[in-house]
């Protein structure tokens, strides 16, 4: 029955997304079709609202949104095919799946590359904002087809959240664990340089994989347990990763299509949501932890005195990243180590 029912609700949102596209009139073709895979009550749902009510509030309407979440109308790894073949007009992306299209974006998956503390996310601010690290991003992004409007984090980067109460303190306590982690090449040879096995896992598969001991636990970042009660009680918090830097992309052609006033709206409202984004992040990385700790979580910290080490067994999973991207993603590794 459930599955009955999740199938006939997913095809009644097809339906309602299919024919709102089928009847735009001239009059109406500036309403712009947002989809995105997150729940209502998530940060990312909220950023999108935020974000499209702003752009329709500066235009005087001149701009209008649909906006269909939660995966109704397709999964994730779908919508930016479905931007390229105009079926939707931008999504609220994330980086592992940018970069299957632009691997650029694999930078954001080097362990230990951006220095991010719990309440400051300035080093992420400046690299987005940088003509090398966002400016680099959103012009490989046009060549593509697609226009980066914002680079919106909802979340503090990952490490190591285990689901017994013994978390990793050591490189040597990561050896023979199986986490699941976001996939890609980038992700895998970060478990060869560590010592772990990393299993790609979809996000709705993720609690059984934890419950039954498929995985020891996973590379996750602490406001994303928290927000879906994930059992893990061994944490590790530390800036391994950053998977949760989540980019609204638009497609080119649309963009280029609107008046440009309306362009500029769109990208001033952009510049804010990331500056919000970032200070939310900051606001709630620590209240996530504590929370988690209230909930019988034992948590750990690497060190600012243990970092260096842990950065220096990375540089194969660094040197990988720029032989795969070339110059490009030479000069943006050396922009993000720069502006530390």
């Amino acid at each position: 029955m459930g599955t009955k029912f999740a199938r006939a609700a997913l095809g009644v949102a097809a339906a309602a997304f299919l024919a709102a596209g089928l009847g735009a009139t001239d009059a109406d073709a500036k309403q712009l079709r947002f989809v995105h895979a997150y729940p209502t009550a998530s940060q990312h749902h909220k950023n999108v609202q935020w974000f499209t009510q702003e752009v329709t509030k500066r235009t005087d309407g001149d701009v209008t949104f649909q906006v269909f979440p939660s995966a109704q109308v397709m999964p994730i790894n779908q919508e930016l095919p479905a931007i390229l073949s105009g079926q939707v007009s931008m999504t609220y992306s994330v980086a592992p799946i940018a970069a299957s299209v632009e691997p650029l974006w694999g930078i954001f998956d080097l362990p230990f590359l951006f220095d991010i503390a719990l309440d400051d996310t300035s080093h992420g601010r400046r690299f987005f904002d940088s003509e090398k690290g966002g400016g680099m991003l959103a012009s490989a992004m046009e060549k593509r087809g697609f226009k980066l409007v914002s680079i919106a984090p909802t979340d503090y980067p990952s490490s190591f959240f285990l689901t017994k109460p013994e978390p990793v303190e050591t490189m040597d306590g990561l050896h023979g664990l199986k986490l699941r982690s976001p996939g890609g090449r980038i992700g895998q040879l970060s478990g060869e340089t560590f010592g772990y096995s990393p299993i790609a896992i979809a996000g709705v598969e993720l609690v059984p994989a934890l419950t039954q001991g498929v995985v020891d636990g996973g590379i996750l970042p602490p406001i994303y347990t928290r927000d879906n009660k994930l059992p893990l009680k061994g944490l590790t918090v530390a800036p391994y990763n950053w998977p949760a830097v989540t980019p609204i992309i638009m497609s080119l052609a649309e963009f280029k299509s609107l008046p440009e006033k309306d362009q500029k709206v769109i990208m001033e409202v952009g510049a804010e949501l990331s500056q919000k984004s970032l200070k939310i992040v900051e606001e709630q990385t620590t209240a996530a932890i504590k929370e988690l700790e209230a909930g019988g979580a034992k948590v750990v910290y690497i060190s600012e005195a243990d970092l260096p080490a842990w950065r220096e067994k990375a540089q194969p999973v660094w040197e990988a990243f720029v032989e795969m991207t070339g110059e490009d993603g030479k000069a943006m590794l050396d922009e993000a180590i720069s502006l530390r």
